[in-house]
């Protein structure tokens, strides 16, 4: 089951008319907003993202914290208020390994999951599965992941539970950045592709692959290190 360190992390989030995914996390008792670069492209400190709070959007200022260099698509944002509650949510890819079990969360079709009485009034999000299928170091950082997934979760966290932790202890490996898609002609009724004067095919659409594409956590993590602007959380003498 997916615990509330992880699900009370987790926001539907909308900027510039993209909609999207983002998740807290907290270090050096600051805390962070993670996405997608994609989800937010162009934003800059100032700017306003809006997250979906009491079946409503609602606005809040961020500074952009850091962006992934070249193809590495993930931002770090810090908001101008908490997001979450101080629930430990660990993050890191040490532990993980070929065939491990992960979750991925997010808002998909701009479906309403709704469930905010169980989540402090922010809607429930979805959780689909999948595992790790290769993971590439060096600069890419990048895991695929055997699963499927669907316009609306990029910039969502990628989570597993390594075995040598307590049950219910997870960790946030991962943003969720896309997935490859492989383009199929339209065919009739008997299979065949439907094709114009020119003998080429009419029209294209695109088939999900089945594999998830997300950059390792380390990128964002990486980005807070050297710029640690994060929003101040309050300490435990703070109440």
């Amino acid at each position: 089951m997916i615990t509330n360190n992880v699900v009370e992390r987790t926001f539907r989030i909308r900027y510039d008319g993209i909609l999207g995914t983002g998740f807290a996390i907290d270090r050096d008792g600051k805390q962070y907003l993670i996405t997608a670069r994609h989800v937010v492209n162009g934003i800059t400190s100032g700017d306003k993202i809006s997250i979906f709070h009491e079946k409503q959007w609602k606005e809040i200022a961020v500074n952009v914290v850091g962006v992934g260099a070249e193809d590495i698509d993930v931002t770090v944002l810090a908001c101008s208020a908490q997001l979450a509650p101080q629930h430990i949510l660990e993050a890191s890819t040490y532990g993980i390994g070929y065939g491990q079990l992960v979750y991925f969360l997010g808002f998909p079709f701009d479906w309403y999951s709704g469930g905010e009485e169980a989540n402090r009034n922010f809607p429930m999000p979805f959780v689909k599965a999948g595992i790790i299928s290769a993971m590439v170091s060096r600069d890419s950082k990048l895991i695929y992941i055997d699963g499927h997934v669907n316009e609306g979760f990029s910039g969502g966290p990628v989570v597993f539970m390594p075995n040598d932790r307590s049950p219910n202890k997870f960790i946030v490996a991962g943003v969720v950045a896309n997935y490859p898609a492989t383009l199929r002609p339209v065919v009739d009724s008997a299979g065949k592709p439907i094709l114009n004067a020119d003998n080429n095919s009419i029209a294209y659409f695109p088939e999900n692959s089945g594999f998830v594409v997300a950059f390792q956590i380390e990128h964002a993590t990486d980005l807070i290190d050297a710029n640690p602007i994060g929003f101040e959380l309050p300490s435990e003498q703070d109440g």
